[in-house]
């Protein structure tokens, strides 16, 4: 009886020292992340203080606040650097928003967005570096391309991801592209971003979709890059309740296809599908 009542004992001592344990964990972890949050929250403070002064000139210089500007070229960068600069700043407080504030349930904030001029941003945003590079960067929309129900800052984070990867493994007189499809049967709009680069290898597929990892074949132009650009695209594609899927053949190039639902309530006009070449 006794040895039953010292087992028993033992037990509960045992368990008084899990639960100890255990909470002790608990609130170490509570307060390393409360210690992220605020490092995050001092890093997006850090990078919006700077940020709004860009925003700020760029907007001066491209509304020729102070007077003219003599080459009409460098009103059209100092606009270029304004909505980038926008758009690092959406992606900040959307970043910061969703680990400060804990908004998981709805991270994405979805209003009617015309893809089009999305696109027309993101290769307006990576003319300069393409021609830099020798690289035609160009786009093609169906006319009957409709508008979306979707989070504009994903959908741009998306594309400059892409078409970032693209012009990075493209050599010197190769072709960038986005292409917009409508896809009336399924009620879907189908983003295309294809390049004739370099192209992956079959080994290499499944691993540059990982993040931090890149495929063995280094970029023409010598970037580096972090091996995190697919991972993303991927991510916010899903977050978008779309899909993105991706071939590539080594020496002819990569599709990458971003499958997204049109606007719901919004008719499609029926069209003759015809054969899309991305290499053409």
């Amino acid at each position: 009886m006794n040895h039953s009542i010292d087992n028993l004992n033992d037990a509960k001592n045992a368990l008084r020292k899990a639960e100890t344990a255990l909470q002790g964990a608990l609130d170490l972890e509570t307060t390393l992340v409360a210690e992220q949050q605020q490092r995050l929250a001092e890093l997006a403070h850090e990078i919006r203080t700077p940020l709004n002064a860009v925003i700020g000139y760029a907007q001066m210089i491209s509304g020729e606040v102070l007077g003219k500007v003599g080459n009409p070229a460098y009103k059209d960068h100092a606009d270029t650097i304004h909505q980038a600069g926008l758009h690092l700043m959406q992606v900040c407080d959307t970043l910061v928003g969703e680990v400060l504030d804990g908004d998981q349930d709805d991270k994405t904030k979805v209003q009617e967005v015309d893809a089009g001029e999305v696109i027309t941003g993101v290769i307006n945003l990576f003319t300069w570096m393409a021609k830099e590079r020798g690289i035609t960067l160009h786009s093609e929309m169906d006319k009957d391309f409709p508008k979306l129900k979707t989070d504009p800052t994903r959908l741009n984070q998306i594309l400059i991801n892409l078409v970032s990867n693209a012009i990075k493994y493209t050599p010197k007189g190769g072709k960038v592209g986005i292409h917009g499809r409508v896809d009336p049967n399924n009620g879907a709009m189908i983003l295309v971003v294809q390049d004739n680069g370099n192209g992956i290898s079959e080994q290499d597929m499944i691993k540059v979709r990982k993040p931090f990892e890149r495929g063995s074949t280094a970029s023409p132009h010598n970037d580096e890059g972090s091996g995190l650009g697919l991972t993303i695209a991927g991510r916010l594609v899903q977050e978008l309740s779309g899909k993105l899927e991706m071939s590539s053949q080594e020496g002819v190039g990569t599709v990458v296809t971003i499958t997204l639902p049109i606007v719901k309530g919004r008719t499609v006009k029926q069209k003759k599908k015809s054969r899309f070449n991305p290499f053409s």
